[in-house]
């Protein structure tokens, strides 16, 4: 037997660095340190493995990331403010791949892995659903414009995130998309 949680672990990053369709099953058993029959008895086949790798990641980083969000300690803006410093520390921070791993691998994905694209879909539309639930509550307290709509702030948000997550992998230095999530949110729609 071996240990699941390291060797998704590791799958994790393998895919968030090369993608699903470049990541072959030889490369995760050489990376997991894992025999192949072992991998495809616990998850059935890559599709399988890499379920549980999104799913691994949505437990790891994605909680780490969205821990601002669902923080009622923080205000709507600081919430929002610490998503995206987090999004801006966590996509440079070395030792891992650059960018966002929900971002990324979907880039990677074929018309003939549309399963797998689903999955990720799913993901991202969930994280964005937590991020628009937050501003509503910010705007049903007050905190935001009269004016403003939580979705579509929502959604600027989410593609700030997206092309941090873009520039990351292009290279983008901490200070660059600390910069860039600054931007975004001076244009936050304060209640007056």
């Amino acid at each position: 037997m071996f240990d699941t949680d390291a060797a998704l672990d590791k799958a994790v990053r393998l895919f968030w660095q090369r993608g699903y369709e470049a990541t072959s099953m030889a490369d995760l058993v050489a990376e997991t340190g894992v025999a192949a029959a072992s991998l495809y008895a616990a998850f059935d086949n890559k599709a399988g493995l890499f379920a549980a790798v999104i799913e691994r990641y949505a437990a790891t980083f994605s909680v780490h990331l969205y821990a601002p969000i669902n923080d009622p300690a923080l205000s709507t803006y600081d919430a929002v403010k610490g998503l995206l410093e987090r999004a801006a520390s966590s996509f440079s921070e070395p030792g891992t791949p650059a960018g966002c791993f929900m971002y990324s691998a979907a880039a990677a994905v074929s018309p003939a892995s549309a399963a797998i694209e689903c999955l990720l879909r799913d993901k991202r539309i969930a994280a964005e659903a937590l991020l628009i639930e937050r501003l509503q509550r910010g705007a049903a307290q007050g905190e935001l414009a009269a004016n403003s709509d939580p979705a579509v702030l929502g959604k600027f948000i989410n593609t700030v995130m997206q092309g941090m997550s873009v520039q990351a992998r292009d290279g983008a230095t901490i200070n660059e998309l600390l910069s860039i999530a600054k931007m975004a949110l001076d244009r936050w729609p304060a209640a007056i």
